[in-house]
Formats: C-alpha cells, sequence, structure tokens
C-alpha cells in the first residue's frame, strides 16, 4: 500500500470573516488516509472440457481431409490406368497402321503388278495409241450423272461455246 504525503508550504491563512490579521502558519505534513480493500475470497472454478471438445473437432476433421486425400488418389490413380491402357491401345494401332501401309504400298509396287500381270497371261504393251473422244461424247456422260434444274438449263452446245470462250481467253493454253 502506497501512502499519498502532501506537503504544504507556508501560507497565510487570513479569515476573511472576523477580519484578522494574516499568521503565517509553519509547514504541515499532512498524510492521506489509506484505504483497505478487500479482495474476494479466491474459489477454484471446475475445467471445462472444451480442450477435449477441440481435439476430437480437429480429429476429426484431419481425418476426414486425410480420407479425401486417399479418395483423391485412388482416383487418380485409376484414371493413370486408364489413359495408360489407351496409350498402349493407339501406340498398337498406329503400327498396325503403319504395317498396312507398308503392305500397301508392296501391293501396289510397280515390279509387283508385273510380275502379277505375266502370271495372268498378260504381256507389256509395245506402244501408246491416244483416243480422242468427241465432246458431245464427254458432256452426255457428265450430263447423265446431274439431276436437271427447274432453272432452265443450257444446252451442250451454250456449254461448248462457254468453253470455247475460255479457252480463247487463256490462250489455248489447258
Amino acid at each position: 500500500m502506497a501512502l499519498a504525503v502532501r506537503t504544504e508550504r507556508a501560507a497565510t491563512v487570513r479569515t476573511r470573516m472576523h477580519g484578522e490579521v494574516p499568521q503565517v502558519r509553519a509547514m504541515v505534513r499532512t498524510t492521506a488516509a489509506v484505504h483497505v480493500v478487500s479482495r474476494p475470497a479466491l474459489t477454484v472454478v471446475p475445467r471445462h472440457r472444451r480442450t477435449a471438445r477441440l481435439i476430437a473437432v480437429g480429429s476429426g476433421l484431419v481425418f476426414s481431409l486425410m480420407l479425401g486425400a486417399a479418395a483423391f488418389q485412388t482416383a487418380l490413380a485409376r484414371r493413370q490406368l486408364e489413359i495408360d491402357t489407351l496409350d498402349r491401345r493407339i501406340r498398337t494401332a498406329h503400327e498396325t497402321y503403319d504395317d498396312l501401309r507398308r503392305e500397301r504400298a508392296e501391293l501396289r509396287s510397280p515390279g509387283r503388278l508385273a510380275d502379277e500381270a505375266t502370271a495372268l497371261g498378260m504381256v507389256p504393251a509395245r506402244q501408246t495409241e491416244f483416243i480422242t473422244l468427241d465432246p458431245d461424247v464427254i458432256a452426255t456422260v457428265q450430263r447423265a450423272g446431274a439431276t436437271p434444274t427447274d432453272d432452265g438449263a443450257t444446252s451442250i452446245e451454250d456449254e461448248f461455246e462457254a468453253y470455247a470462250d475460255v479457252k480463247a481467253q487463256a490462250g489455248g493454253a489447258p
């Protein structure tokens, strides 16, 4: 406890009521009153089980997170196995494709075709001759595959005139 000490200097005290002559007082020391505060009695409060609940909730949360991570890893592993299987199938398909292309190239090779033709009794041509076809025959064959239109189809003669105009502008180049 701390004691408050107040010192006063000499002061003149005058009483106004009596009209007395001021008197000089000596320095006086005064002490403040000591206030003693009584403390309440301390008692032991039973512990709350908050820490046990917190640990239980935290453990449950960590367990569920670890279980989720394990499930995620399992799903990733399963997907990776599927990807590996598909990669193997793609590699096999590419190899089969390459084998078939090689076989096709061998079957279409000119030397093999000549050997097969000879085995069938064919002989190589000694002279080559080109046949010129009549443009009317070509147009008829081309028209046979076309469907007629309702907007007024052009005649074969009109088409040949258009063809001749294009050739004339191109200078006879094909």
